[in-house]
């Protein structure tokens, strides 16, 4: 535990400001007992339902376990800062980032994140749709080479009302007299605090939707990639290193394919402008023929192109990807909200997609979900393909935490009291007329009347949870017994329960006796 010091609250302050984003939940990570190969221990993530408070804040600055995590997209869908998350941590290189990013003139401000990588941030000194933040950002991390890089906020809408959330990045100056979450200066050192907050203020941006996100090029570079996919533009700049050539001139050979009748020819001078060193003959010769083949595209999933990959302007170039080239939108988190059943919170692109256990399982009910949500449906997955993605995707799923109401076991126990009360009988022989009966803190029903009283409400989730499966609930839930009787002479079966009441938890004791008229 870092030595509790006190917060000037100015800077307590500023933080809060520079900082703010949703009011309706904020995110923990803590670590857990488990421990992992190299015998640090793991940790788990967590959005609570809770408005992050002050003392949060202050106890973030403090060094205070667990540190802060903010979620930036507010209830409006509009947020003042976003960040790239470069999860690089070996030896990361700040400094040559903050390089390009001068280069570029780009207004970002580089933190060192905990582990080492790079939290990358984009600041607005006023509120604004969280889908332009996005854009320019998606722009500015494609052009630094980190199109592969997350995005906060991962949505450009979320759902509040529906229980989504959004996702929550950990703040930077966690104990901010000793932190290893900094900002880092153009020489590579750690800003203080306060240097932190004087780089804000020189960059924030009061104009952001007038942000210009181009790469600077030279004239030669103007000629030679005309039309050309943003990431071929990107990668001529900075030259093309040994162990990515290879694929780096195949892409470059698609182009002068697209571009030029003579593509063979012109292929070679682009191996010598951008390749360092050039590929020899041989090599080149091996690239034209695979190329001359009908069937040729780029190869945007593949390094170095997926790094600097911007598939929406891509698809606007004269010679960039064909609309039957762009890659496939990919499924980027899963949040599960902890109702009873459990709700999944989807992010596909920058939209979220709201889907139960069933749908989620199963890739073509999803595709519809998809359709339904976001007028996008999703290409034909195998069921193996899909399940493999899914559960790599479910490793790294954040809970968030549901209100009791939500609990299944509190619906049906809800359900069952209204069913009970609004419409009592007056002795057990009404249970005839389709009510319920209660005598000596024991409640008598006909379970089909029970059955028809939730189908009508429409609150029961009914294909989930069926009509013998509820059966068996209600038995187990509330010490229940089925029973075989007469009533009035006519044989009829019935159930019998503890009485319930609001307020009073469910507690489940052995089953109960026989009643009096049975």
């Amino acid at each position: 535990m870092p030595p509790i010091f006190l917060v000037d609250m100015t800077e307590l302050d500023k933080f809060i400001d520079i900082f703010g984003g949703s009011f309706s939940a904020y995110g923990q990570t803590r670590k857990t007992d488990e421990f992992d190969d190299r015998g640090k221990h793991k940790t788990k993530s967590f959005i609570i339902k809770q408005p992050p408070t002050i003392k949060m804040f202050e106890e973030h600055l403090q060094g205070k376990d667990p540190a802060l995590g903010i979620i930036p997209i507010n209830e409006q869908n509009k947020c003042r800062w976003s960040c790239i998350d470069i999860d690089l941590y070996n030896g990361f290189d700040h400094k040559a980032l903050i390089t390009k990013i001068k280069e570029n003139n780009f207004p970002l401000i580089v933190c060192r994140s905990k582990s080492g990588g790079a939290h990358v941030f984009l600041f607005s000194k006023e509120f604004l749709p969280a889908a332009l933040f996005r854009s320019k950002l998606n722009d500015m991390a494609a052009i630094l080479g980190y199109s592969r890089a997350e995005i906060f906020p991962k949505q450009n809408q979320v759902d509040m009302s529906k229980g989504g959330t959004g996702s929550f990045l950990n703040l930077p100056y966690h104990n901010k007299e000793t932190t290893v979450r900094y900002g880092i200066k153009e020489d590579g050192s750690a800003m203080t605090l306060q240097e932190f907050f004087d780089a804000y203020d020189e960059i924030a941006l009061t104009n952001l939707e007038k942000l210009e996100v181009k790469e600077k090029k030279s004239k030669k570079e103007d000629d030679l990639l005309k039309g050309a996919p943003p990431c071929l533009a990107s990668l001529a700049k900075q030259g093309i290193p040994n162990g990515q050539r290879n694929n780096a001139i195949y892409n470059f050979g698609v182009y002068c394919k697209k571009r030029y009748t003579d593509w063979q020819t012109k292929l070679f001078k682009y191996n010598d402008a951008y390749c360092k060193p050039p590929l020899d003959k041989n090599e080149l010769d091996k690239t034209i023929n695979s190329i001359e083949g009908k069937d040729y595209q780029y190869k945007c999933k593949d390094e170095p192109i997926a790094s600097f990959c911007n598939s929406k302007k891509c698809v606007l170039q004269e010679y960039g990807v064909g609309d039957d080239e762009v890659p496939g939108v990919e499924i980027k988190e899963i949040q599960k909200y902890d109702s009873d059943p459990p709700l999944f919170y989807v992010t596909i692109g920058d939209k979220q997609v709201e889907v139960d256990s069933s749908e989620l399982h199963d890739s073509d009910k999803f595709s519809l979900k998809c359709l339904e949500q976001i007028n996008m449906a999703m290409p034909p997955v195998g069921k193996h393909i899909w399940r493999k993605a899914i559960n790599k995707l479910l490793k790294n799923v954040i809970p968030q935490e549901a209100p009791e109401s939500t609990k299944i076991d509190v619906q049906l126990k809800e359900l069952l009291i209204d069913f009970s009360t609004k419409a009592p009988g007056k002795d057990w022989k009404d249970m005839l007329r389709g009510l319920s009966y209660t005598e000596d803190g024991v409640t008598y029903f006909k379970f089909k009347d029970l059955w028809k009283y939730m189908l009508r409400t429409k609150q029961w989730p009914d294909k989930q949870y069926t009509k013998q499966k509820t059966s068996r609930m209600v038995l187990t839930m509330f010490n229940g017994k089925e029973i075989s009787g007469k009533i009035n002479n006519k044989s009829t079966r019935y159930m019998c329960v503890t009485q319930q009441e609001m307020n009073k938890p469910i507690v489940r004791k052995d089953a109960m006796k026989e009643p009096p008229f049975a």
